[in-house]
């Protein structure tokens, strides 16, 4: 009997676990929310709409009520991506930096190296977007924020990560509220437009994601012309966005409800680039509205339909509320590139005599 078999044997079997564990893909949580007014307890002088959430006005919003809400958004933030917490988070109706501060000091039991890209926007109501991501999982590269001339409305932000040589274009967004008319939508659509279509000028493979309250629903105008963005990926042509979350408006689900009804205004918008193996790949049907049994309420009352388990009715305080809207995320995946085969044993001779 050949000796040198099972060795060689051996050595194939190890050549192929190793191999199979370096082409293990690395899978990412990316996920938004609008938090409802996650203000400070402080009025800022600079600033108009910052006085309904102070402990004098009719809310009473002390930091006693700030605390819960806090730690209620943390809990449901934690119990993301399997528990893990999201690897990178969009958030919106922030008041300030000092708040999502406080909102990451909560997430810190995750273990997590959250770090905050943020700047104050115009917004009259004093509220912002802002993105945290894991600076143990992505490098920023650069942020960059983008005015929308639409009203004093809040800045689209965007993050520009970068993971294993990978960069990543992630665009957090609120715009402006459905009190206003279609045409402020609009143009932060063009505004969101025009920078997508600067990157993919560059290269149409860019990867990019765009996230948030956009405050329309996949047919709108402002979604389906404007933004171009595709409720298929079928569709995805000619330069076309796809809005991965569109389907669930087919199954009258949606992120916040109006007048008893569902709405779909909150989006996971990706780019083509999203849709190749090369860099990072959207992964199919994971686009997803979060709704944890804690983040529905059943109203009592006939003919009402459940709906987001909301922080506050008009001036009433809910103890175990979370917010007016669900949150919405995907999974991402980066496959390694260049993936040797195993270099496969040499065929082993036997001696001749």
């Amino acid at each position: 009997m050949n000796r040198l078999l099972p060795a060689a044997l051996t050595l194939f079997a190890l050549c192929l676990v190793h191999t199979t564990d370096s082409v293990q893909a690395d899978e990412f949580f990316v996920g938004s929310w609008n938090l409802e007014n996650l203000f400070d307890t402080k009025d800022d002088p600079s600033t108009k709409g910052d006085e309904e959430y102070t402990p004098e006005a009719p809310k009473h919003w002390t930091k006693e009520r700030l605390d819960i809400k806090l730690k209620n958004l943390a809990r449901v933030i934690s119990k993301m991506n399997d528990k893990k917490g999201p690897d990178v988070l969009g958030v919106c109706e922030v008041e300030n930096k000092e708040v999502v501060e406080m909102l990451v000091e909560q997430l810190k039991p995750l273990h997590r190296k959250y770090e905050i890209v943020h700047q104050d926007s115009p917004s009259e109501r004093g509220i912002d977007c802002a993105i945290i991501y894991d600076s143990n999982v992505f490098t920023l590269v650069e942020p960059k924020f983008h005015h929308v001339n639409s009203g004093n409305t809040r800045d689209i932000v965007e993050a520009k990560l970068k993971h294993n040589g990978a960069e990543l274009f992630v665009f957090m967004d609120h715009w402006p509220s459905r009190f206003h008319e279609d045409s402020y939508r609009d143009k932060a659509a063009d505004v969101l437009r025009k920078r997508v279509d600067e990157l993919l000028s560059a290269d149409p493979k860019t990867d990019i994601i765009m996230v948030g309250d956009f405050n329309d629903e996949p047919d709108n105008e402002s979604i389906r012309d404007h933004l171009r963005a595709v409720k298929s990926a079928d569709q995805v042509k000619e330069g076309a966005l796809f809005d991965t979350l569109a389907p669930l408006k087919d199954s009258k689900k949606g992120t916040i409800v109006y007048k008893n009804k569902w709405e779909l205004i909150d989006h996971v918008i990706i780019s083509p680039g999203l849709l190749d193996p090369a860099g990072f790949q959207w992964k199919k049907d994971s686009s997803r509205r979060i709704d944890f049994p804690e983040l529905i309420f059943h109203p009592r009352g006939k003919g009402e339909i459940e709906r987001p388990n909301q922080s506050y009715t008009r001036n009433d305080f809910h103890k175990s509320g979370y917010s007016d809207h669900l949150p919405v995320g995907c999974v991402l995946v980066q496959k390694p590139e260049g993936t040797a085969s195993p270099e496969l044993p040499k065929p082993v001779t036997t001696p001749t005599n």
